[in-house]
């Protein structure tokens, strides 16, 4: 595996951490908090392995469109998650338990990610052919 799916990984696991600290507050256990952190994440887990699929090695060199696209949904899903679950947290740490907040992370999670994950995959569109007219003019 390569930097970037260890980075990915990483990035998965803090923010399935967050989300696992976050319910652990709650008035569950070990395992529902761990139950929930998986289903939060679940769009998240579902865009790591989209990045682990198509940016091996192997694969990155022939389709780097796809890696370019997979790579942006990741980010920008990343981006949602962390920041959501990181406020989540805060918020959870803050008031002393859980609250009626967090029970909209699922709808902001799951619908939320997929609008991400439309804008990563343009952003990723874009960057691909952005790159490839810059070495084009740079080749002149």
């Amino acid at each position: 595996m390569n930097k970037l799916i260890w980075s990915a990984l990483a990035i998965l696991l803090f923010s399935m951490s967050l989300v696992f600290l976050t319910f652990l507050h709650g008035d569950g256990g070990y395992l529902e908090s761990l139950i929930v952190s998986c289903t939060l994440s679940a769009p998240l887990i579902i865009a790591f392995s989209v990045v682990a699929m198509f940016c091996r090695t192997a694969v990155k060199e022939n389709h780097k469109l796809l890696c370019k696209m997979a790579t942006g949904v990741f980010v920008f899903t990343a981006l949602l998650h962390v920041f959501w679950n990181s406020f989540m947290l805060l918020d959870v740490v803050h008031k002393g338990g859980l609250g009626p907040a967090q029970g909209y992370s699922g709808l902001i999670m799951w619908f939320g990610s997929i609008k991400f994950a439309f804008f990563g995959a343009f952003s990723g569109i874009i960057l691909h052919y952005i790159s490839l007219w810059y070495k084009k003019l740079v080749a002149r």
